[in-house]
């Protein structure tokens, strides 16, 4: 089996209930071969790299990841943000290509220099109207991208 055959999983870094909801069922529709791995935090996405990014076909990041949350502990967890993953991803052998889906105009810019200063294949989306970018904008761009990276 080919590296590129092994690449099976859609990466996900996403907040929001509402977008991974929507992108989840796009994902499902349009790539059903692909497992989707979801995280809402960075340090856990971070963990997850050194033995999963290899699977990956696809890596889709999103900035901005909410506040501190508490633990049951009562302690409190910081979920880090999207840039925490591209300073890691840059460390790591380009294997797939990462799209970036986030309007923080002042982070991005630092993530995609991260990314293709490392030689990964990197593409922006700007989320506009709710929801509606993500079937509008996201999905033919991911497409596009998939297309691309064969």
């Amino acid at each position: 089996m080919t590296e590129a055959a092994t690449r099976t999983r859609a990466v996900l870094l996403e907040d929001d209930e509402r977008r991974l909801v929507t992108m989840r069922a796009l994902l499902t529709e349009h790539w059903p071969e692909l497992e989707l791995i979801h995280f809402d935090n960075a340090p856990q996405f971070i963990d997850w790299l050194p033995g999963g990014v290899a699977s990956a076909r696809v890596i889709l990041l999103d900035h901005d990841l909410g506040p501190s949350r508490p633990l049951p502990s009562g302690e409190r967890f910081e979920p880090g943000d999207g840039r925490d993953v591209t300073r890691v991803l840059a460390q790591l052998q380009p294997g797939c290509p990462v799209m970036i889906h986030s309007t923080n105009g002042l982070a991005v810019p630092t993530m995609i220099e991260h990314l293709e200063g490392a030689g990964w294949i990197t593409r922006r989306v700007v989320p506009y109207d709710d929801l509606e970018w993500i079937e509008e904008t996201w999905l033919p761009r991911l497409s596009a991208l998939l297309r691309e990276s064969g």
